[in-house]
């Protein structure tokens, strides 16, 4: 072999070597030009079927048309959304691992002992797409035709009303909002954590609970429309209703309270610019796409847009309700040792 032939080959597999090389750390580093060359792996803080589970995966699958890549959700349920949380906090922050955003990732978790961390710097908010519709539900034999008429009731049977939540009263949003109530109405209610929306209609319909406290989804309707469960009131403020249930009154106009809501989705700190512009791309279509439209309009779930300025605000104002929640309970659980 020639001298020329074999430096002409030398330099060719040190060019390569060298390109390798600088796509590595590209990639190493976040740079990657070609955001996204593979799936996503997008962790769901919830069961499988409930309404939370069914909105994020709608999301992602639209979201997906536009990023030219898939998304893998998987289902991490338990400890008040900290499992799903703490494994996108620990993920690299290559784009590659991202989550859905309950309000509880900034409300209560990191208030928790022991908590998975205490403040929201790890995190990187890009978006929210959704706002969770919150009804309170009896069974459609229960003795009670209005809310007023189940606060009466509660007072004079102290524990007596069993409401059934996703997760435990200390790190849910709808824990918050119930014992707010508590404090107005001078009443007190048992909670009965749970894993979905799913399973606490389930546990409603079968007598396991007396309130249904979770969301509402496309498997609700059709019990709500054969009248085998009725609405007494909603979690949240009075534009978030069911369309055709806007009699029934929310818990702002009952109490001037609401409940903490975020529908979104975030991954770990340190997401690089070019990949946090092709999300942004992506998740803007996907927020105008029919068929994601379709599924959250047969959930009754409102979509609603935040880019990544207005979402990191929202979830900077729900740690601060949450610091505020953390407060209550303490105050509560001091007033009953003494």
């Amino acid at each position: 072999m020639k001298m020329e032939t074999r430096r002409f080959l030398f330099l060719s597999v040190a060019l390569c070597f060298w390109i390798l090389l600088l796509q590595n750390a590209d990639l190493a580093t976040g740079k990657d030009p070609d955001y996204p060359s593979k799936p996503i792996t997008y962790y769901i803080s919830f069961g499988p079927g409930g309404t939370a589970d069914l909105a994020n995966r709608a999301f992602i699958e639209a979201a997906a048309k536009h990023l030219g890549k898939p998304f893998i959700p998987i289902n991490r349920a338990g400890a008040g959304g900290s499992l799903a949380a703490t494994a996108v906090l620990n993920a690299k922050p290559d784009g590659y691992t991202l989550g859905g955003t309950p309000a509880g990732i900034a409300f209560t978790l990191p208030f928790t002992e022991p908590a998975p961390y205490k403040d929201l710097s790890g995190f990187t908010f890009v978006a929210n797409f959704g706002k969770l519709v919150y009804p309170l539900m009896v069974r459609a034999d229960a003795p009670w035709e209005t809310w007023n008429e189940l606060i009466e009731w509660a007072k004079k049977n102290p524990k007596g009303i069993k409401v059934g939540i996703t997760g435990a009263r200390e790190v849910t949003v709808q824990g918050y909002t119930l014992l707010k109530i508590e404090k107005l109405e001078n009443v007190k209610f048992t909670y009965m954590p749970l894993k979905s929306s799913a399973e606490a209609l389930s546990a409603t319909l079968g007598g396991h609970i007396t309130l249904y406290g979770s969301t509402v989804d496309a498997s609700t309707m059709p019990y709500l429309k054969e009248r085998k469960v009725r609405i007494l009131a909603f979690m949240g403020l009075k534009d978030e209703k069911i369309p055709g249930y806007e009699n029934i009154p929310s818990t702002e106009e009952l109490y001037g309270v609401s409940i903490p809501k975020a529908l979104g989705v975030m991954g770990p700190k340190g997401l690089s610019e070019n990949v946090l512009n092709r999300l942004d791309d992506g998740f803007a279509k996907a927020i105008e796409d029919p068929d994601f439209n379709k599924v959250m309009d047969r959930m009754c779930i409102p979509v609603v847009y935040m880019n990544r300025a207005k979402m990191n605000k929202h979830m900077d104002e729900l740690y601060r309700q949450g610091a505020e929640f953390i407060k209550m309970l303490k105050a509560e659980e001091t007033k009953g040792k003494n």
